[in-house]
């Protein structure tokens, strides 16, 4: 069953895309100076945002198409507004699709019905292990970092052709069409942005000391190094990955799945969503609302970590080389530990108090302090050695 799309894969990188034909929809480029400020607002808009060699503000956008005709592609084109302009030094870029237009989209051409497979391996519950931040990292690589908007291994699993006759068969590239998105636009590092996106994908190729402010309902943001103190990134209803997060403030709301290699002195608001940290560093907050955490490491010098939150469930390793102090207050929280379950039970008049507390023990070096204020949450306290994921 893996052959079909590997063969798909293979010739959309290697052959196919070779005799797609290739339109240029924009390029423009602004001089910036210590004091330049730009305002991206997209909509169905795929963007990959590099470091500019110079001091100019670079956009370059142009699609491929493999399986279209003319008239199509035309079609697609003029579906597609875009304008940037630039007055008292802050440039202004508008780009909007009236079809969405990821990274890469594959639409289904033939008549033939597209097949769900039911995996009931995928839905068998899966095991809860530690995972290093470098497993963290490997994972948001594998899951689209590179740029593709749908991962070879999750349609190879999921999908096959079903023909008028009832038969099942592989997906070719006779019945596939293909648009490829090539929107480039590279920042000087003074550059001061904003970013205001609905149903796009935004991602931060390059290490980006910039300072961003970002908002983003629906789709897929993904970056390697955000490092900036003034960061303000909000993120509604979509995907969100990042290799190193150093400073800032992060909201999420109903983000599915958020991966995390490291962060550090970060503050972090959610709510309805789930988050994987690969590794936890110095004087990072984080406020909750029913979400799910996987705090999987600790740097060696964290100092100070909080956690405020109600209804979350936390799977929590502990630190495994230094010294540290672990202290949860709160009320009507359940801990896991192993094959124990410790019911802390609510006051009568639903009073916080210390729940449970571990000392330093004075051994080692000391890391820091984990601190819980949890109200009605769940914490699975994991005792474990280190494995490697193998996701």
């Amino acid at each position: 069953m893996k052959q079909y799309f590997k063969s798909m894969l293979v010739l959309l990188v290697t052959v196919n895309m070779l005799s797609a034909q290739r339109e240029v929809v924009f390029t423009k480029s602004f001089e910036t100076n210590q004091t330049t400020s730009a305002i991206f607002n997209l909509s169905n808009t795929s963007i990959i945002i590099e470091a500019s060699k110079d001091e100019q503000l670079h956009f370059d956008f142009a699609l491929e198409f493999k399986g279209y005709s003319k008239n199509e592609i035309r079609e697609q084109l003029a579906g597609i507004a875009i304008e940037a302009t630039k007055f008292d030094n802050h440039i202004t870029l508008m780009a909007n699709s009236v079809s969405k237009i990821g990274n890469i989209s594959y639409t289904l051409a033939t008549s033939d019905e597209l097949v769900l497979k039911f995996n009931a391996e995928a839905t068998k519950k899966q095991e809860i292990y530690r995972k290093s931040k470098d497993a963290i990292i490997s994972e948001i690589n594998a899951e689209g970092f590179t740029g593709s908007s749908m991962p070879s291994d999750y349609v190879d699993r999921h999908f096959k052709v079903k023909t008028k006759n009832g038969e099942l068969k592989n997906i070719t590239d006779e019945n596939v069409k293909i648009i490829k998105s090539y929107f480039v636009i590279k920042i000087p590092a003074s550059l001061k942005l904003n970013i205001n996106a609905t149903e796009s994908q935004i991602r931060f190729k390059s290490d980006v000391y910039n300072e961003l402010a970002v908002f983003l309902n629906r789709g897929d943001f993904s970056a390697a190094l955000l490092s900036n103190p003034y960061n303000s990134i909000k993120i509604e209803n979509a995907g969100f990955k990042a290799h190193i997060l150093v400073g800032g403030t992060y909201d999420f709301n109903t983000v599915s799945r958020a991966l995390i290699g490291s962060l550090e002195n970060v503050n972090l608001n959610s709510e309805f969503s789930k988050l994987e940290l690969g590794e936890v560093g110095k004087q990072v907050k984080i406020n909750d609302y029913n979400s799910e955490y996987w705090f999987y490491n600790w740097s060696s010098d964290f100092k100070r970590f909080d956690l405020r939150s109600e209804y979350s469930k936390i799977h929590l390793f502990f630190p495994e080389t230094n010294d540290f102090r672990f202290k949860v207050v709160g009320n009507n929280t359940i801990n896991h530990l192993n094959n124990v379950s410790i019911n802390m039970q609510p006051t009568s008049k639903g009073e916080k108090f210390n729940m449970m507390e571990r000392k330093p023990n004075g051994k080692s070096e000391f890391a820091g302090e984990i601190y819980f204020d949890i109200v009605h949450g769940i914490i699975y306290s994991h005792d474990d050695t280190l494995v490697d994921s193998k996701n």
